[in-house]
């Protein structure tokens, strides 16, 4: 069950909401802790291949976020079609071989899939 389960009136208020965007993408990540400090440094050399794919697929201003406590990932991008960028990376090799790379780092069982955040508030 997810937070916003708990709460009458939260889905409808997200779905009326004028302020959401397909331009932009919020999403967490749980990267174990014993895991974490070799997570952050495996991302300070990302591989070239998997960077020109991300900027290939529409993928712009991507930046990761880290609570160290609690070893939460906020990931944040900006793309023209969030949900067509997403699709054109899913159906990429290289983003299958990251991926099966990262898994070692994440909290299981679905630490390492990203959970979208529903947008609700915007100020440009």
């Amino acid at each position: 069950m997810g937070d916003r389960d708990v709460v009458p009136g939260i889905d409808s208020v997200l779905a009326a909401t004028t302020q959401k965007s397909s331009s932009r993408c919020c999403f967490l990540l749980r990267v174990r802790a014993e895991r974490l400090a070799e997570y952050l440094d495996v991302h300070q050399r990302v591989w070239p291949e998997m960077r020109q794919a991300l900027t290939e697929c529409g993928w712009r201003n991507y930046s990761l976020f880290v609570q160290p406590g609690t070893g939460m990932v906020v990931g944040y991008f900006e793309a023209d079609d969030v949900d067509a960028a997403q699709e054109s990376m899913s159906m990429l090799e290289i983003n299958s071989r990251w991926q099966a790379a990262m898994a070692e780092y994440f909290v299981t069982p679905y630490g390492g899939k990203n959970e979208v955040l529903p947008q609700y508030f915007y100020l440009a």
